[in-house]
């Protein structure tokens, strides 16, 4: 039987590199628990648009944990809770139903 939970999203949202960021929060609910992270970004930007709001943009090429284009600080991490490995491989039972997830973009 799938498992899902229900997740608070913190996002950071810039229009641009000198624009003015600041967090977004977004609740996503039944959430599946075998998800990859980016699997659950989609969910969330299928979400906005249904809602008629701008999708998050992020990068992402090959999702095989491949290329590094998925790069994102999670809940301040460099890719999440676990090491050597990248975004697109995290997946989404590595979370707990109510987490408060911060998603930030690769900072130089």
């Amino acid at each position: 039987m799938e498992k899902s939970i229900n997740i608070t999203l913190k996002v950071w949202r810039q229009r641009g590199p000198k624009a003015k960021g600041a967090f977004e929060t977004y609740q996503l609910n039944n959430v599946s628990t075998d998800s990859s992270f980016l699997e659950m970004m989609d969910q969330l930007n299928e979400q906005l648009v249904a809602e008629r709001k701008e999708p998050v943009v992020f990068d992402h090429d090959c999702r095989e944990g491949i290329c590094g284009m998925c790069s994102l600080y999670i809940n301040g991490h460099p890719h999440g809770p676990d090491e050597d490995i990248t975004t697109c491989q995290l997946h989404m039972r590595k979370f707990k139903d109510g987490d408060t997830i911060t998603i930030e973009p690769w900072r130089s």
